[in-house]
């Protein structure tokens, strides 16, 4: 190799030599051929002084640096995922200075504080129910029942008054996110302000009066038991002489779910026939995704519903809606009629785009529900160990639906969408029928 190289370089001194007459400098020279050797094609010595390209000129190291680099969409979502990992740090650091176990809203709770931190509110939307969690009233080193029980009706009035517009404003986490997102996507987007409330109906009428609502919290307090030391239990079963917090337990009219799944009814069953997808599927995904909690968030972070994520379910719907790509906004996300309809166009660019190849329908929309929770390519392992859905794509075909669904349900890569295709089979049948 050294002899082929000095060799190289001296038929090319001669040729400088004779072009150049003055201004010869040999430390150029050295350099200039250096680089001039390791691209030329020479001898199968020289090989391995040469980085193979191919077709397009590309480098391996260059290939390599492309597929490591984050794709737009990954970009975004990395964005968002660093705001909301911030402002979840600082949150959970502001809560722990009063609660052992700081928790903010996910995707089936809804939680907020007192401006102090000092009173916790929690709406379970899976259990149906209101939680506060305060320290008790005193009255000479003795619990008092009575004056504890009026302050926890107070914050039962005020959830119940909340509506979502105000509940988003007052959220700290959502805030962060929403300033994320005017960095991340400048264009103006109209703000979220639906009036509703969020427990709307838990009430006859859709704007309820002052009276309306305080009459609605005493009512539901008359059910209300205490929860002390993880424990339910009955007021005269509780320490009097404690000065640890108490929880409140109050739970819902059953009526109030059946109520919720009427209201998205209408609004489910118009993007079920725009989008061509089944009406009990949207609805079995809503229940499992967030119980119809329409403040529901998860740690990707997902917003509303159908728990949509930005950069990715996202921006594949409005390419379906609108054309062209577009992130929406937490704001945008939370509001109900447009989560379902940016949730049902991504089911059908699951269905009917990227998962087309997959012959049989049934097959097809097993796989979709799957790819809802994970991702097309991440479900691909269950059927071949890798994460390409395009070298799935034969072994599904030749597989029979129940075989296909089988091999989800036991070989999914996650526990998370085993269980999440069997919740929405399963709560497919409770609104089948509708």
């Amino acid at each position: 190799m050294l002899v082929y190289a000095l060799k190289w370089m001296l038929k090319r001194f001669v040729v400088v030599v004779v072009k150049v007459s003055k201004g010869f400098s040999w430390r150029r020279f050295i350099f200039v051929n250096i680089i001039l050797f390791a691209s030329a094609n020479g001898s199968a010595d020289a090989a391995g002084w040469v980085i193979e390209r191919d077709d397009r000129g590309e480098s391996p190291l260059t290939k390599e640096r492309k597929s490591l680099a984050l794709s737009p969409e990954q970009e975004l979502q990395q964005a968002y995922a660093q705001a909301y990992r911030r402002v979840l740090s600082e949150e959970k650091r502001k809560i722990s200075e009063h609660w052992t176990h700081p928790e903010v809203s996910g995707p089936t709770r809804w939680v907020t504080y007192s401006n102090d931190y000092r009173i916790k509110r929690a709406v379970d939307f899976e259990f149906n129910r209101l939680e506060i969690s305060l320290e008790g009233q005193y009255t000479q080193n003795r619990l008092d029942f009575s004056r504890t029980a009026r302050q926890v009706e107070t914050e039962v009035a005020l959830m119940l008054a909340t509506t979502l517009a105000q509940a988003l404003k007052n959220d700290p986490i959502n805030k962060a996110l929403t300033n994320s997102h005017l960095q991340l996507a400048p264009e103006p987007e109209v703000a979220n302000k639906a009036q509703r409330l969020v427990l709307s109906l838990l009430f006859d009428n859709v704007v309820p009066s002052a009276t309306e609502i305080n009459e609605q919290a005493a009512a539901l307090m008359r059910n209300a038991s205490i929860r002390y030391q993880a424990m339910t239990a009955s007021l005269a079963a509780i320490p009097v002489s404690t000065t640890r917090k108490l929880t409140y337990v109050i739970p819902f009219p059953d009526s109030r779910i059946r109520r919720k799944v009427v209201e998205y009814d209408k609004v489910v069953a118009e993007n079920a026939a725009r989008f061509n997808v089944p009406q009990d599927v949207i609805l079995a995904i809503i229940h499992t995704e967030s119980h119809f909690n329409p403040l529901a968030r998860s740690h990707v972070p997902a917003f509303g519903l159908m728990q949509i994520v930005p950069a990715t379910a996202g921006r594949d719907a409005a390419r379906k809606l609108y054309r062209k790509s577009k992130l929406f906004s937490p704001q945008y996300l939370y509001n109900p009629q447009q989560n379902i309809e940016i949730g049902a166009a991504y089911l059908n660019v699951l269905y009917f785009d990227y998962l087309k190849e997959i012959k049989n329908p049934e097959s097809r929309l097993y796989y979709t529900i799957a790819a809802y929770n994970a991702g097309a390519s991440s479900v691909a392992r269950a059927f071949t160990g890798k994460a390409s859905f395009t070298d799935a794509i034969n072994v599904i075909n030749s597989m029979t639906p129940q075989e296909v669904l089988h091999r989800l349900i036991e070989g999914a890569p996650s526990n998370e969408t085993r269980q999440y295709v069997r919740h929405i089979l399963k709560r497919r049948s409770l609104y089948a029928a509708r």
